[in-house]
Order: structure tokens, then C-alpha cells, then sequence
């Protein structure tokens, strides 16, 4: 049975757009930022891909 790892970064942030060094805070979603999430999403989701696990970190 072959088995797959899907990594996923997310989407635009607010500091991506102002040019800021990300990692120490949370930064929101830009609106393009949440198309780019949904957008993979409906990508995964016509590919049928299922997951047996997921993990994420806390922020």
C-alpha cells in the first residue's frame, strides 16, 4: 500500500504583505490568503484525497 505526505503551507498573511519577518506572532489571513486556502482545499478534494492523520501546529 503506498502511502503519502501532503505539507501544506498556508496562505497570504498580513505580515507577508507588509514584509515582516513571521514566526514570532500570529498573523491574520489576507483575503487572498483565504482564497489560497479554500482554493487547495477544493483542489484536494476533487483529487479525492483522504487523510488518515493530520497534524498542525498550535498557532
Amino acid at each position: 500500500m503506498t502511502k503519502y505526505l501532503y505539507l501544506m503551507r498556508h496562505g497570504e498573511t498580513l505580515f507577508n504583505v507588509q514584509h515582516k519577518i513571521q514566526g514570532w506572532c500570529d498573523s491574520p489571513l489576507t483575503a487572498r490568503g483565504i482564497q489560497q486556502a479554500q482554493i487547495a482545499g477544493e483542489y484536494l478534494r476533487a483529487a479525492g484525497v483522504t487523510f488518515d492523520h493530520a497534524f498542525s501546529s498550535t498557532a
